[in-house]
């Protein structure tokens, strides 16, 4: 969250050709998939590092783009406005102007697309451990793995994990909506 907030910020406010190098980055990083990323960072992992680490890695790597590309967004929406050409004229450094004027006004849409990717995460970790892609890790993904081999004579090992696990997604989604409706009511009811 901070790389694409501050990649989104430096790349919505300043604009120009700023913004289409940064852009031309990200469509690089964004054309990767994940899978490939994970493998790749896994495959050169040095001994002793822990497993979490490059996970985390793996997942700050190409999980930023979202965030920097909703960033911007929102600092391409509020760079233009009366109160931002005010306290420039009254002689506001650039940093103020980011972080005191326009990030305030952006962070309820980026506070609510936070919470709405924790769902991705844990989807992203139960694919990965599932796929013993991770070995080490434990969580739904390395649940599942293992109580496979008993799904014919104990379907309930599947079960229950699987409904936990789409539980825990689903009350991140509607926890999300929520905060989009309190930041927003206008939007109250759509998507």
């Amino acid at each position: 969250l901070t790389i694409g907030l501050i990649w989104g910020a430096l790349s919505g406010y300043f604009g120009g050709w700023v913004d289409i190098v940064m852009e031309r980055v990200c469509e690089i990083l964004g054309g990767i998939p994940f899978v490939v990323v994970m493998t790749l960072i896994l495959i050169n992992r040095p001994d002793g590092f822990p497993i979490m680490l490059m996970v985390g890695i793996a997942l700050c790597a190409t999980g930023w783009l979202g965030t920097a590309s909703l960033t911007r967004t929102q600092f391409y929406r509020f760079k233009d406005r009366e109160y931002i050409l005010a306290a420039r004229t009254l002689g506001a450094k650039d940093t103020r102007l980011i972080f005191r004027h326009i990030l305030p006004n952006a962070i309820g849409t980026l506070i609510t697309s936070s919470v709405l990717m924790i769902p991705s995460v844990i989807f992203s970790e139960a694919s990965l451990s599932y796929l013993k892609l991770v070995n080490g890790l434990e969580g739904f993904g390395s649940t599942l793995s293992e109580n496979q081999i008993f799904m014919m004579n104990y379907p309930f090992l599947i079960l229950f994990p699987s409904v936990v696990m789409a539980l825990v997604m689903i009350s991140f989604n509607l926890f999300g909506n929520g905060l989009r409706d309190a930041f927003n009511p206008s939007l109250k009811g759509g998507e």
